[in-house]
């Protein structure tokens, strides 16, 4: 089976296409909601996509006011809510769904820490930000999410001098790997001394002729956990160099004792042992999920650490998880940031309310592999934020075992 792209590289290739001084060439098919949502930006970035091609704006010129919707991504949120200034001199970011709802007061202290000047929706969106970066030497706090920074270090690699930013606290390390390897596709260098100082080169040009979209480790760990507690799983399209931070979930399965095979062109997992694992999802928030379904194929107490990582997600992602366990008829209990799952091998059914959290929904479905009777999903389509054809994979996948 093939992985679908992943979004997390997709949205930030698209954004830097829009900052190129040359066409982009990219392969989209079903884009994920969230890839759409980006593409959807490229117009008021005076940028333009037709036939697989991004075309950036001539004009360095910037607006007086640009209004951007970022639809339901938080990741869209957060980078444009700096690189946006290089486009207008007051800018007004939009939500919609689920995004709504979330809490934005990290991020506007971040942006009034750099000295920009914030206004927001007590809280939450629309939010509308001005002024501009003055400071060479700046200081983020990063413990709430990396994608601020992801979004500073783009920004700031397209003003006239260069900069420096000393990093607190940084969550989800993997995801800033991310950020620089993709702009290191568009001919931009980051450097950083463990992550805690970064080096900035200002006026940097971006070009990239062509940009090969990795498989998505976050969705395909759905499968491969499925395949870890039920069957069995070739996948191809995912790349075992990947800066994405949830490709430790091999680690993960590997301690869980399934049968993980490995080479450049696939990678296959068995079901084989069931064992308890501890494991820091911290730096990835998004495994939580998939791995409490695999804490409760074990057969004792796993334990899963970064239980702070979960609040401000689609939905409150520990409740929702909570929620889920409580159907499954699961016996768990949560001691200060961790949660200690008690599996047996197996779950009962049950309707599963997924809080229109997409990864909510796939991990339900993932549950149903080692269900005692049905499982209802109360939304399926919720996936098509990050994985439009996850059903269909799924049903596919059942066909194959």
């Amino acid at each position: 089976m093939m992985a679908n792209p992943s979004k997390s590289h997709l949205q930030r290739a698209i954004i830097c296409a829009a900052l190129a001084k040359e066409k982009t060439h990219f392969s989209i098919h079903n884009p994920s909601d969230d890839v759409a949502a980006a593409l959807r930006l490229l117009p008021a970035l005076g940028a333009s996509f037709q036939n697989g091609i991004v075309t950036p704006t001539s004009s360095t010129n910037r607006q007086d006011e640009l209004i951007l919707n970022v639809g339901e991504s938080g990741l869209l949120l957060r980078l444009m809510s700096t690189i946006g200034l290089g486009f207008a001199k007051r800018l007004i970011i939009q939500g919609e769904g689920t995004l709504l709802n979330r809490s934005i007061v990290s991020l506007t202290d971040q942006l009034r820490a750099i000295g920009l000047h914030v206004q927001s929706n007590n809280g939450f969106l629309p939010i509308v930000i001005e002024g501009e970066i003055t400071n060479s030497s700046l200081s983020v706090n990063a413990s709430d999410s990396s994608q601020f920074l992801s979004g500073l270090l783009i920004s700031l690699s397209q003003r006239p001098f260069d900069s420096v930013v000393h990093v607190s606290a940084l969550s989800s390390k993997p995801y800033i790997d991310l950020t620089i390897d993709v702009v290191k596709d568009f001919g931009v260098r980051i450097r950083h001394d463990n992550y805690d100082t970064f080096y900035i080169e200002g006026n940097q040009s971006l070009s990239a002729q062509k940009i090969n979209m990795e498989g998505d480790w976050s969705g395909a760990s759905n499968h491969l956990v499925g395949a870890a507690i039920s069957g069995e799983i070739t996948m191809k399209g995912l790349s075992i160099v990947s800066t994405q931070a949830d490709k430790c979930m091999l680690e993960v399965l590997a301690d869980f004792g399934a049968i993980v095979e490995v080479n450049e062109r696939e990678i296959k997992v068995k079901q084989n042992e069931k064992r308890p694992f501890v494991f820091d999802a911290s730096n990835c928030p998004d495994l939580f999920p998939p791995l409490a379904i695999l804490a409760c194929a074990a057969v004792g107490t796993t334990e899963i650490k970064g239980l702070h990582r979960l609040v401000n997600k689609e939905s409150n992602r520990q409740l929702s998880i909570v929620k889920m366990l409580n159907v499954l008829g699961v016996n768990f209990k949560i001691v200060s940031d961790s949660i200690f799952i008690e599996g047996n091998g197996v779950v009962q059914g049950g309707t599963i309310a997924t809080y229109n959290d997409h990864r909510i929904s796939m991990a339900g479905a993932i549950a149903a592999s080692i269900a005692a009777s049905e499982i209802t999903i109360d939304n399926v389509e919720c996936v098509a934020k990050s994985y439009p054809n996850f059903f269909n994979d799924l049903e596919a996948i059942k066909l194959a075992n």
